[in-house]
């Protein structure tokens, strides 16, 4: 049971709990996502507020540039 004090703040009790279930339902590894969901999500991820990270701080959206992905295919010798 949650004690209520002066320091409660109900719209930051709101924010927790749905940060915590929109993680808990977030698309996990070995998924299989139709290209229609796909279409859909990045829809949705364009109109938040802050696209790049989750309500957590983790990134939604990671950038490699080409030496990058080459590297992690060992197409590149360093």
């Amino acid at each position: 049971m949650i004690a209520l004090t002066d320091d409660f703040d109900q719209r930051k009790l709101i924010h927790h709990k749905a940060a915590t279930a929109a993680c808990k339902m977030s698309i996990k590894a070995n998924w299989y996502v139709s290209l229609e969901e796909i279409k859909v999500l990045l829809d949705d991820l364009r109109k938040c507020e802050n696209p790049f990270n989750c309500p957590h701080g983790r990134p939604t959206i990671i950038t490699y540039s080409n030496y990058d992905l080459e590297k992690l295919f060992k197409r590149v010798m360093d």
